[in-house]
């Protein structure tokens, strides 16, 4: 019985994070927009807040999506990536959202590693291989905790202790995130 509380008690939160989410942004918004003086204009009303957020969205992505526009979109990037401290914070957002890829990514790879403790395996994130003084091949790999993955754990492991899974990091922090109710085909790469 509490079980099956449970299990649907997790489930319609879930489901409803995104309409919730959705809601508390547009509410953030126009009470922002109206706590910054734009309430005391004469022709304010309740929710112009909202009408000058969408059309300020509307106009970034119309510029993003412009030849001019990309160019300086990437010039607005760059510098954000550059900024001590914030740059990485930056990066790791975008990888999180599917937006960095490359060489240059945060994570490299998805991997299943054995915990020892408790006998299973839990889902980590590369984010740097190095060999050590003794030749041994090792890994920094990010395990984020479920359902909150911008928390967890850094661990240096044995590379060769680690199975790669054949998804991508945005795909894996998204079942972090889901609870493991996404269902992914996880493959094992070596």
């Amino acid at each position: 019985m509490i079980k099956h509380f449970a299990k649907n008690f997790i489930a319609g939160m879930i489901a409803m994070l995104p309409i919730v989410s959705t809601f508390i942004a547009i509410a953030f918004i126009e009470r922002s927009l109206s706590l910054s003086g734009i309430a005391d204009l004469d022709f304010y009303f309740p929710g112009l807040g909202i009408i000058i957020a969408v059309m300020t969205l509307y106009l970034v992505g119309l510029v993003a999506t412009s030849f001019l526009g990309k160019f300086v979109w990437s010039g607005i990037d760059l510098i954000f990536e550059r900024i001590p401290a914030i740059g990485q914070i930056y990066k790791a957002i975008k990888e999180i959202l599917g937006y960095d890829t490359g060489d240059e990514t945060v994570f490299k790879a998805v991997v299943l590693y054995k915990d020892a403790a408790t006998c299973s395996e839990e889902i980590g994130l590369v984010t740097r291989e190095y060999e050590d003084d003794e030749g041994c091949s090792k890994s920094f790999i990010y395990v984020p905790n479920s359902p909150t993955p911008t928390s967890g754990r850094l661990l240096i492991i044995e590379s060769n202790k680690l199975k790669e899974i054949d998804i991508t990091p945005n795909e894996a922090l998204k079942m972090i995130l889901a609870v493991g109710k996404i269902e992914l085909k996880m493959t094992s790469i070596n």
